[in-house]
């Protein structure tokens, strides 16, 4: 056995391993950047509430209230999933989400009866694997 197999795969794993995370303190920091301007109101139906990250599921939550419910019941789920997963796959800015294979889940509430009116959930396999 090489004398110098053991220290080098240690080496190697504290390496990777503080890569990982340091990558995730950056995801985390961006999260927490973004957040701290929230809420704002993306147009006069629209505010988002909040981004949380869930590190067990990998997954980054938008929290919306919508402010004119009958925008949401005329969504389609599966074709409002799919073309957010398009989007996610094709936008600059979520890259470094991409990168680190999150998942995402877009959460409705309506303003009126802070019912959920639409919970969107998009995997990575799903833009991963999204065809244009």
């Amino acid at each position: 056995m090489n004398k110098y197999a053991i220290p080098t795969g240690i080496i190697f794993t504290v390496i990777f391993l503080t890569n990982c995370t340091s990558q995730n303190e950056r995801i985390i920091k961006e999260i927490e950047k973004q957040a701290r301007q929230l809420p704002k109101m993306l147009s006069s139906a629209l505010r988002i509430d909040n981004i949380t990250l869930d590190p067990n599921t990998n997954t980054l939550e938008y929290h919306y209230t919508v402010f004119n419910d009958s925008i949401i019941s005329m969504c389609n789920n599966e074709e409002t999933q799919k073309r957010m997963a398009m989007e996610i796959k094709r936008s600059s800015s979520m890259a470094k989400f991409r990168n680190q294979k999150m998942n995402f889940k877009y959460i409705y509430i309506s303003g009126e009866s802070k019912e959920i009116l639409l919970r969107i959930y998009i995997p990575e396999s799903m833009y991963k694997n999204y065809n244009d």
